[in-house]
């Protein structure tokens, strides 16, 4: 009889411990459909989005880790995988050549669409001999470069998610105000490490820096226009000689995604020291894998314009 007893009791703890078992991984299952699906255009939307979404949201990057966002193509089967996305965040001005044509695809079928560049006071782009931004409108797209741009489409992210997620609000708004911290923070320490700079221009390989100079009130002269796939040409490096010499230059800035050769030329013809200077539009993987990201990386471009303009 007790042998009868303990078999009964053994089985139906093991029945037990299979309908848990059955229950949690059917909760599992329901936690995974129940996030927000967000797709992001670039590596600085991605950043804002993941910084508050966290894990609350499901979410994937449209221009792959290590790409140069100006010239990506997106994919047939890319864009028909959109059509799971509930939120699309992108930065807009052209950046994503395929960015509006997303949008307004999106929109017709009644998701939600976030343009970045919506939410920030866009920059004209610079006059340049080689300008090449026809493809991008009149209005720079590099707005990330500004700390508190980022800022302000970070606030407009976590806003619609609230909207569309009320149930984890708490949790957008603290990991808001956690990245508005940072943010915050590493806008004081430009302004601080580079106010006793020397020089006030910045030599770059290519237009991408004018909210990072308007921000902190330098000057970028830039070897090539807005787009970094171009060349400039032999009148153009020799005006740029003449420039570095005039101001006294003694450095020119590179990316590690994509930099012309024309940058190791003229930095061999006017002798100069050679920098490095992100412009996040895109991140490599050896950067995402070893856990660097948008504050990381604005850091050491703050060591390397500390060398150029204050050392």
């Amino acid at each position: 009889m007790k042998k009868t007893l303990v078999l009964l009791l053994m089985t139906l703890l093991l029945l037990t411990a299979c309908s848990n078992n059955q229950t949690s991984d059917e909760v599992d299952e329901n936690e995974k459909t129940d996030k927000l699906k967000v797709s992001t255009s670039t590596y600085p939307m991605y950043y804002i989005a993941n910084e508050i979404g966290k894990d609350k949201i499901d979410l994937e990057i449209l221009v792959p880790i290590g790409v140069d966002p100006h010239e990506y193509e997106l994919s047939l089967k890319e864009t028909k995988e959109l059509e799971h996305t509930q939120l699309f965040l992108y930065n807009g001005q052209g950046l994503e050549h395929w960015g509006e044509k997303v949008s307004d695809n999106m929109k017709s079928k009644g998701k939600e669409v976030i343009n970045a560049s919506d939410y920030v006071e866009l920059l004209e782009i610079e006059e340049n001999e080689d300008h090449d931004g026809h493809e991008h409108g009149d209005k720079d797209p590099h707005i990330w470069l500004n700390p508190m741009n980022v800022d302000k489409i970070a606030k407009e992210f976590k806003e619609k998610l609230i909207n569309m997620d009320k149930k984890n609000s708490d949790i957008y708004e603290e990991n808001y105000l956690e990245l508005s911290g940072k943010l915050k923070d590493l806008d004081d320490k430009f302004n601080e490490e580079l106010k006793d700079r020397k020089q006030d221009t910045i030599l770059v390989s290519h237009m991408a820096f004018a909210y990072l100079a308007h921000r902190y009130e330098l000057q970028q002269i830039a070897v090539t226009g807005i787009s970094p796939q171009s060349e400039p040409s032999p009148k153009s490096i020799s005006r740029l000689i003449d420039i570095t010499k005039e101001k006294d230059i003694h450095h020119i800035f590179f990316e590690v995604l994509s930099s012309p050769k024309s940058v190791e030329m003229l930095a061999e013809e006017a002798n100069l020291e050679v920098l490095e200077l992100n412009p996040i539009g895109g991140i490599t993987k050896e950067q995402f894998e070893a856990g660097d990201d948008y504050i990381s990386i604005m850091e050491e471009n703050l060591k390397n314009l500390k060398k150029a303009l204050v050392d």
